[in-house]
C-alpha cells in the first residue's frame, strides 16, 4: 500500500497543471477541495487530511497513521473585456479601434498528499500541486491583441515536508519544495508600424520559457486548550531565470520593400523596418522572474460538539515584481517588458464547519482577496485582476470505515478591471487601450481522503 501511494502522489503531479488565475494576481489557492469549503479559511489550523502537507506541514502530527489525499478542481473562468475608447493616433488623427475581446477558459488543477509518521514525535509527507498559474486566450483580433493574445504560466511544486511534535501543545514544521515554472506568452505585432493597423497584416510573437528553483516552508502549530488551535507557516517563493526563445510569424507586410515609404527614397519601407526589427529580436531569451513569499495566520476554535468557526488573515508579498524584462541574449536588445508594479496583498477568510453527525460535516466560507495592482495605467491584459470575494459552501461524508470524501463549490465575485494604456508607435502615433474587464469564477472540485 505505501509503494502504491507514493506512485499515486508523484503521478498526478505529471497531470495538468494550473490553467486559469483565480486568486491575487497568478496565486492559486486551489491546493484543497476540503478547505475550499471554507473559502480556505483555518488552512493552517484545520487539521482534517493530508493537504496539511501544504498549508502547514506542523499538522502532520495531529494525524493518526498513514494519510493519502486525491483531489481535483474544476475551474470555469470568463472574462470579457468592454471596450470603452480604444483608438489609434495615425498621422496626428484619432480612429477609434472597433471590437471587444473574451477569453473563456476551464481549468483542471489537480491535488496529491501523503503523510507517514516515523516515530511518536516525527512524520514526513509528500505533496504535489501548483500554488501559481495562469491562462488567457483572446484570440488574435481584439483590440488588446498589440499588449496579449494568448498567456499561460505554469507551477508545478514538489513538497518534502517534516514535523515535529515534542508535546501536545506544540508542533513545528519544515519543508523543502521543489518547484518548475514555464512561461508562454503570445501577442500580435503591428507590421505597419502604426501607419494602418490591422488585423490582416499582423504579424506574431511568440516568447517561451522555463526554470526551476528549491524553496522552502516553515511552520508551527499550537494548541494553547483543548478545541483551539492556532497555526503560522511562511511559504518562499521561488527565484528564477526563465531560458527560453522569442520567435516571430512574420506577415507578407512585415518583409523588405513591402509597406508603406517612410520617408522620400532611400528611406526604407515600413516593411523593411518591420522585418528588420523582428529578425533582430529572434532567438534565445532570458528574464528574471520572483515569485512572493507568503505568511499566513490561521484560528480555528470550536464551540460546541456540532460547530466550529475558522479565520485566515494572509498576506502575499508580491512587491518584489515591479518589472520583468525579457532580453535577447546574443545581442542583449529588449524584447518586452511586463510594467506590472505590484504591491502586497492581503487576504481575509471566515469559515465554519458543522459536524452533524459523525460521519458528515458541512462547511461554509467567504473571504475577500486584494489585488496586487488595479491601477488602470498598469493593469496588465494578460492578468485582468481585480479585487474579489469568495463566497463557498462544502461538505465530507464517509465512504467506507477508512474512506472520506470531500466535495465544495466556490464563485467568485469579481470586480471589473479597468484598463487605460497608452503606447507609441514607431512612427510617431499612438496605442490606446480603454475599457474594462468583467469576470465571472465558478470553482467544482472534490477529493478523497485515505486512513490506513
Amino acid at each position: 500500500m505505501d509503494q502504491k501511494a507514493l506512485r499515486a502522489c508523484f503521478a498526478l503531479s505529471l497531470l495538468s497543471l494550473p490553467s486559469v488565475t483565480l486568486a491575487s494576481s497568478f496565486q492559486l489557492l486551489e491546493q484543497s477541495p476540503a478547505h475550499m469549503g471554507k473559502a480556505f479559511a483555518g488552512t493552517a489550523s484545520d487539521i482534517t487530511d493530508a493537504s496539511t502537507v501544504y498549508f502547514n506541514p506542523a499538522g502532520m502530527a495531529r494525524l493518526d497513521g498513514q494519510h493519502l489525499t486525491l483531489g481535483g478542481n474544476v475551474v470555469l473562468t470568463e472574462a470579457d473585456f468592454v471596450n470603452d475608447g480604444s483608438n489609434y493616433v495615425i498621422q496626428g488623427n484619432t480612429v477609434p479601434v472597433q471590437g471587444s475581446g473574451t477569453t473563456d477558459e476551464t481549468g483542471f488543477i489537480p491535488n496529491a498528499y501523503w503523510v507517514v509518521p516515523v516515530s511518536e514525535q516525527f512524520t514526513l509527507g509528500l505533496g504535489a500541486g501548483g500554488p501559481f498559474g495562469l491562462s488567457s486566450d483572446f484570440g488574435t483580433e481584439w483590440p488588446g491583441r498589440y499588449d496579449a493574445t494568448f498567456s499561460e504560466l505554469e507551477v508545478t511544486n514538489l513538497n518534502l515536508t517534516s514535523a515535529w511534535a515534542p508535546n501536545d501543545q506544540i508542533a513545528f514544521g519544515l519543508g523543502i519544495n521543489y518547484q518548475l515554472i514555464d512561461v508562454t506568452l503570445q501577442s500580435q505585432f503591428d507590421s505597419t508600424l502604426g501607419a494602418s493597423p490591422d488585423p490582416a497584416t499582423d504579424s506574431s510573437a511568440s516568447i517561451e520559457g522555463d526554470d526551476d528553483d528549491i524553496v522552502f516552508d516553515a511552520s508551527v502549530l499550537w494548541t494553547p486548550a483543548p478545541g483551539t488551535q492556532l497555526g503560522l507557516i511562511w511559504r518562499q517563493g521561488g527565484d528564477f531565470t526563465l531560458d527560453g526563445s522569442a520567435a516571430f510569424e512574420l506577415n507578407a507586410a512585415c518583409a523588405p520593400g513591402a509597406g508603406s515609404p517612410t520617408g522620400a527614397p532611400p528611406a526604407p519601407t515600413t516593411g523593411t523596418l518591420c522585418a528588420g526589427a523582428l529578425t533582430g529580436l529572434e532567438g534565445p531569451v532570458t528574464a528574471g522572474a520572483e515569485l512572493p513569499d507568503t505568511i499566513t495566520l490561521s484560528g480555528s476554535q470550536q464551540l460546541n460538539d456540532v460547530w466550529t468557526l475558522h479565520a485566515d488573515i494572509a498576506q502575499t508579498r508580491w512587491s518584489g515584481i515591479q518589472t520583468i524584462a525579457v532580453d535577447n541574449v546574443d545581442n542583449g536588445e529588449n524584447v518586452a517588458t511586463l510594467d506590472l508594479r505590484y504591491d502586497d496583498t492581503l487576504r481575509l477568510a471566515l469559515g465554519a464547519s458543522a459536524a452533524l453527525t459523525d460521519t458528515f460535516t458541512l462547511r461554509f466560507g467567504v473571504a475577500q482577496d486584494e489585488a496586487p495592482q488595479t491601477d488602470p495605467e498598469f493593469v496588465s491584459p494578460r492578468i485582468p485582476d481585480e479585487d474579489r470575494t469568495w463566497l463557498a459552501a462544502g461538505a465530507n461524508f464517509q465512504v467506507f470505515d477508512s474512506v472520506t470524501m470531500d466535495v465544495s463549490y466556490a464563485h467568485l465575485l469579481v470586480d471589473d478591471a479597468q484598463l487605460e494604456r497608452t503606447e507609441p508607435t514607431p512612427l510617431g502615433g499612438s496605442y490606446t487601450l480603454e475599457g474594462s474587464f468583467d469576470s465571472s469564477v465558478n470553482i467544482l472540485a472534490a477529493q478523497i481522503n485515505w486512513q490506513f
